[in-house]
């Protein structure tokens, strides 16, 4: 935001304020000035006044003219001048450009233009180093100050200014206008705001009631106020246009630049409904405010939609670009709560007008009497009506107080404030103060404009700011370590574990962006958020939506790496991803491609990773676990090498190699998946069990059955029997060949051990027998 040393003047005395007072307090307020200059005109630069122009007799777009440089009415000194610019005409007033002047790019001397003597020049804005407020010379008005005919143009206070560009942090939506900016500037400086003039009311101004009628059928978030004015298009003043310029926000647009500028200078979202919407004809004018197709809360005559609050302006366009009559004129100033209009935009993806929208979810000023005033005032002219009254829809929740324990600002800060001084600061930022008969403690109610403030450490920091970070004296840091064992501590602990047994098996953590490309998730069939949910600007259209799965970070970093000349890449990741409902989980994921280690002696061909060596690495950074069989239709798992992961009788993730057409694409070898819900992992506290001093045995066991029967069903056989002599067992070998058909040979290794005795030959051929019983009524096989 853009502002000078004159407009804000006209808020708050500045007299006393040195230019680096006021940079460096805008800083430690932290209003940080992005910017700062000072602009004056040139010398020999001086209020000048046509009292003649005539056309050139030579020349179609050129006037000649005898303008007062000096002097007093009726002895005026006059020079003429020729001047080109369309406005040029008797009886105003003009900045002259004297021989000898030296404005940014020219010297002016006296010269012959077209046989037409020339001594000087009238100027425009941009020739005297402004902004451009039109198309042709500036025209002086009363806003600069009295108008004296021959006065340096440097003497009055507009033309010898200080700029100032200041960046707002998004927080700050109330210093976003040149009273919010004058308040904090007000505490810094402890001066006293300047009143604002009201507009004048007539005595015989008619009621607003009479020609227009708001109506509101259902409950409303938006808090409305609304005047009624006749007014006649003219020129703004000099100051204003000005103040437009700087900011890059002057359209030349009377009733526009006049809502700009209002709302500029209060904070307060104004709108406009000029009479080309509507035709009074002796009838009120009845303006409804309703929920539109998106649910925004918007104002409605006649069923159609005029403008959306805090979203959009009312677009009809004024009558002043046809005719120069009084018109009539519905003002509004508006305010929702920034988090509700940020919210309902963010669902619904309405289209929005920035500049409107960036006020309102930022928050804008709650003052809309304010607001209204400064409008009216400016639109009014000499010859204005002003309808007395308003008509308001308020829905406006009072700010929760906060209680100050002022031990505890004290240790925040850093600092002893006197307990004066800080009711002092809390009221001049327009805070409810309320003293307690407990010394130690103030209530403190935020100004509603402070969507920010919520608690006491927002408190304090407004505190700080006014008492100045240079005055906290510096002291050693006591730092005490507390003993954290809360649930987020043992999270973190957990993943921290997780990480470094995972690196133990030679894995690389890697850290991804919690964005991802949309339409690549589409594509292999990961879940995405509903579109209503979906990021609103994203960084980047590779990087679009919230991610879903790990994976597809992990796979482009093996190809990266593999591009790179690696061709071991075993990489692990822990992170967030998102569900279509953009409800938040943590996931862990593996993957592991090309060799398990680099060529290197002993092993000058390096050593080849499998599915199962693959599933052996996982298991030493999770724990046990068992696969079943899974059809998935993510399409980056290959069909026939995907397994859902189970553990403690729970699906807790899946693994599998990676499709051969994906494998392609991203140029990878042999390539392994793994992907598990973090928060359905677990850290098992170790148990204290018995153990038996007896002998363990082993014993293999060979059984001939259908290819078609997975083996974790033949697991779940063998468990269900629950032979307590049997402490263990796995798969061994698989045998087939031509002889066996569609058949296959297992062999299934067997752990024998009991806590009472030493198993003899009988009690091992027992268990043996129950198990081959088991499996041949179960599955039909058959002793090999």
């Amino acid at each position: 935001m853009i502002f000078t040393r004159s407009i804000l003047s006209h808020i708050l005395s500045l007299e006393n304020i040195t230019s680096a007072m006021m940079y460096s307090t805008l800083n430690k307020i932290g209003l940080e000035v992005e910017s700062f200059c000072a602009v004056v005109a040139p010398k020999r630069v001086v209020v000048g006044k046509i009292l003649e122009c005539q056309k050139h007799p030579d020349a179609t777009k050129l006037n000649v003219t005898q303008v007062a440089i000096g002097g007093v009415e009726g002895a005026y000194e006059t020079r003429q001048i020729v001047c080109g610019a369309p406005n040029a005409r008797k009886g105003i007033y003009v900045a002259v450009a004297l021989e000898g002047a030296e404005l940014p790019n020219v010297t002016i001397k006296k010269a012959v233009l077209r046989g037409i003597e020339s001594c000087g020049m009238l100027c425009s804005t941009t020739e005297l180093g402004f902004p451009k407020v039109n198309d042709g010379i500036v025209e002086l008005d009363s806003s600069i100050g009295e108008l004296v005919v021959g006065k340096e143009l440097s003497e009055y206070p507009m033309f010898n200014d200080e700029v100032y560009e200041i960046s707002i942090t998004p927080n700050r939506g109330d210093c976003m206008s040149l009273m919010g900016i004058a308040r904090d500037l007000s505490v810094a400086f402890e001066l006293e705001l300047k009143p604002l003039n009201p507009p004048k009311v007539s005595d015989n101004a008619p009621g607003i009631g009479r020609v227009l009628q708001i109506v509101a059928n259902n409950k409303h978030d938006a808090s409305l106020l609304f005047q009624a004015i006749e007014a006649k298009p003219s020129t703004l003043p000099l100051c204003v246009n000005l103040l437009l310029g700087y900011n890059g926000i002057l359209e030349n647009a009377w009733l526009k630049d006049a809502l700009s500028f209002s709302t500029l200078f209060s904070g307060v979202i104004l709108n406009a409904y000029p009479q080309s919407f509507c035709q009074l004809d002796g009838q009120k004018v009845v303006l409804t405010l309703k929920k539109d197709e998106f649910g925004l809360e918007s104002i409605y005559y006649e069923n159609e939609k005029l403008s959306t609050i805090g979203v959009n302006l009312c677009t009809h366009v004024s009558k002043e670009a046809y005719v120069k009559e009084r018109e009539f004129i519905v003002l509004e100033a508006s305010y929702i709560a920034p988090e509700i209009i940020a919210q309902k935009v963010m669902e619904t993806k309405a289209k929005v007008d920035t500049k409107v929208f960036q006020r309102s979810s930022r928050g804008s000023c709650t003052d809309l009497k304010v607001g209204l005033s400064v409008l009216s005032s400016l639109l009014l002219g000499e010859d204005g009506i002003l309808y007395t009254d308003t008509q308001e829809l308020i829905e406006m929740q009072p700010k929760n107080p906060i209680t100050i324990d002022l031990e505890l600002i004290e240790h925040i800060i850093g600092a002893n404030v006197e307990k004066l001084r800080v009711v002092n600061i809390l009221k001049r930022l327009d805070f409810g103060v309320e003293i307690t008969s407990d010394e130690n403690f103030i209530i403190a109610k935020p100004p509603l404009f402070r969507h920010d403030i919520v608690s006491l450490q927002d408190v304090a920091e407004e505190i700080i700011r006014f008492y100045g970070i240079d005055n906290v004296p510096s002291t050693p840091l006591s730092f005490v370590q507390k003993h954290q064992n809360g649930d987020a501590s043992r999270e973190y602990y957990f993943k921290r574990k997780i990480a470094q047994k995972a690196i133990g098996v030679g894995f690389n953590e890697a850290v991804h962006f919690i964005f991802e490309e949309r339409e690549k998730l589409q594509n292999y069939g990961f879940e995405v958020l509903n579109e209503v949910l979906d990021l609103l600007n994203p960084i980047t259209q590779e990087l679009n939506t919230l991610r879903s799965t790990l994976l597809l970070g992990l796979l482009r970093a093996v190809e990266r790496n593999c591009n790179n000349g690696f061709n071991a890449v075993s990489l692990f990741e822990i992170g967030a991803v998102y569900n279509k409902k953009r409800e938040q989980g943590t996931s862990l994921a593996f993957i592991q491609s090309g060799l398990l280690c680099e060529e290197r002696y002993p092993n000058t061909k390096g050593v080849k990773g499998s599915f199962f060596g693959f599933c052996d690495r996982i298991a030493r950074v999770i724990g046990g676990f068992n696969v079943e069989p899974l059809e998935s239709k993510i399409k980056l798992f290959h069909s026939g090498q995907c397994a859902k992961i189970i553990q403690k009788n729970k699906e807790v993730g899946l693994i599998a190699t990676l499709h051969p057409k994906v494998a392609e694409e991203f140029r990878l070898s042999e390539t392994y998946l793994c992907e598990l819900n973090m928060e359905l992992l677990s850290e098992e506290i170790p148990q204290v069990q018995m153990y038996s001093k007896f002998q363990k045995t082993q014993r293999d066991l060979s059984v001939v059955l259908s290819k078609s029967i997975p083996y974790y069903k033949i697991r779940e056989c063998i468990e269900g029997l629950k032979i307590p002599s049997i402490i263990g067992f796995y798969p061994l070998d698989i045998y087939e060949d031509s002889t066996l058909q569609d058949k296959i040979s297992l062999t299934i290794r067997f752990a024998l051990q009991s806590d009472v005795k030493t198993l003899e030959e009988k009690d091992i051929n027992v268990a043996m027998e129950i198990v081959l019983d088991g499996l041949k009524k179960t599955f039909g096989v058959e002793l090999r």
